[in-house]
């Protein structure tokens, strides 16, 4: 509830019991569903309607476990999501006791981060640092493990309230650089990615597009992004996209990317893709810039600063 939880998705067990039966105190409702799957994707259905953080509980073992298919697609989509599983007693951990499984060590590829709770006093620590760690850069799932003892254990805990560091230095140099690059193109287009919706920069976007009334397509999660009535829209990029949008990234001599990463179903051939083109790259991840695609100039930032910027 310190939070701002107030729906919560999930299957029970008995290492999570104590939780379900905190939940009978009121103030969060809980969606029961019939495989832990299911909680983790209702969770993430739930994220992108409301743009809150979704909550997903299940037990220890095969509960816990049955969750990593939907932190995957979480991690994957960059949708917020807390998964809160039940674990062994502290003691028993390591000793192969009942529904034990490694659930942190198996979520570490599949989360933005994972957290053990070994004691009851760092427990609100934890839930605010995994809540802000969701949310904080790109988005993306966050794992809490709390073995049943602690869940069983009583205190005074105050709520408790952080916020993760998240600030970028604003790159001046470089978007003065793209300035000069985006003057001198003679035929720049814009590529736009699911990142823009993510970053809430669709209005960043279409005012940057009314002012250059630049050429325009989007990938399959940026679909929305850009108004289907502008005149430079030309429709979805890659393997099912338009022909139109195609032909032009082949032929520009500029393409900005925003929010995008240059997937293989947008790209096709790497090595072939917009063969003519400088590249500017935007994205607040930073570990997405040159993954795929060596950007000329880097811009790694809040959409909503960087565009009006440049």
């Amino acid at each position: 509830r310190a939070q701002g939880v107030n729906t919560v998705f999930g299957y029970p067990g008995g290492a999570i019991m104590p939780v379900y039966d905190a939940l009978y105190d009121g103030g969060v409702e809980h969606l029961l569903c019939r495989h832990e799957q299911g909680a983790a994707m209702a969770a993430i259905g739930y994220a992108r309607a409301t743009g809150k953080t979704g909550v997903c509980i299940a037990t220890s073992g095969p509960g816990a476990t049955n969750l990593i298919t939907g932190l995957a697609d979480a991690l994957l989509d960059s949708i917020p999501v807390v998964a809160i599983t039940g674990q062994v007693s502290a003691p028993f951990i390591g000793t192969d006791a009942f529904q034990e499984v490694d659930v942190l060590g198996l979520s570490l590829a599949c989360t933005k981060h994972s957290f053990l709770v070994q004691s009851l006093e760092e427990l609100p620590r934890i839930m605010a640092e995994a809540f802000d760690v969701a949310c904080s850069g790109r988005p993306g799932p966050v794992l809490v493990d709390i073995p049943k003892d602690i869940q069983l254990a009583s205190g005074d805990l105050e709520p408790w309230f952080t916020t993760v560091e998240n600030e970028v230095t604003f790159p001046h140099a470089e978007v003065e650089q793209a300035r000069q690059m985006l003057a001198k193109a003679q035929k720049p287009m814009l590529y736009v990615g699911g990142g823009v919706g993510m970053a809430q920069a669709v209005p960043a976007l279409r005012e940057f597009l009314a002012a250059t009334k630049m050429p325009a397509t989007c990938t399959l999660k940026g679909l929305g992004a850009v108004e289907a009535d502008y005149p430079y829209y030309l429709g979805m990029l890659g393997m099912h996209g338009t022909k139109a949008a195609n032909f032009a990234v082949q032929e520009c001599d500029l393409l900005i990317a925003v929010g995008a990463r240059f997937d293989d179903r947008v790209t096709g051939k790497l090595n072939t893709f917009a063969p003519h083109a400088s590249v500017i790259h935007m994205d607040i991840d930073p570990a997405e810039m040159n993954k795929l695609r060596q950007a000329h100039v880097a811009l790694q930032g809040d959409l909503n600063a960087l565009l009006p910027a440049l």
